[in-house]
């Protein structure tokens, strides 16, 4: 599956449903992430809570300019809260190999996640991150 996905990880860890934010605390904390896959088929807005591990996802109209924007809304919404900022462009985010060398090259570890063929996101920790709560 062909696309790239912007990662944003942020310095704080957070729950939706319970409403609390707190800071990452030490390299054993996890953090949330705001993030987007943007392929030729589709674009998702994904947002990840480390506290309880929920995620939300937005499908976003696709757009020539959308890495551009999207990188540009992470900045304007959480400017002071982005502790990390990677651009992946995977040409098959299912190959574990090239997961691991782009992931590798970042920095990160190499927890993608493909989302029943949609989207494909990173994972901050090797917890289940599933729906839980419903943005209002």
């Amino acid at each position: 599956m062909r696309g790239t996905l912007i990662l944003a990880v942020l310095n704080i860890q957070s729950s939706y449903s319970q409403n609390i934010e707190e800071p990452v605390e030490g390299a054993a904390g996890i953090p949330d992430t705001l993030q987007w896959w943007i392929s030729s088929e589709s674009a998702w807005r994904i947002k990840t809570y480390a506290l309880d591990h929920d995620i939300h996802t937005h499908s976003v109209a696709i757009r020539p300019d959308l890495v551009e924007i999207a990188q540009a809304n992470n900045r304007k919404h959480y400017e002071g809260l982005i502790e990390a900022e990677h651009t992946l462009s995977f040409a098959d985010c299912t190959d574990s190999k090239e997961v691991v060398a782009l992931c590798s090259a970042a920095g990160i570890d190499a927890r993608i996640e493909v989302a029943a063929g949609r989207f494909a996101f990173w994972k901050p920790d090797d917890a289940r991150y599933w729906s839980q709560s419903t943005p209002e």
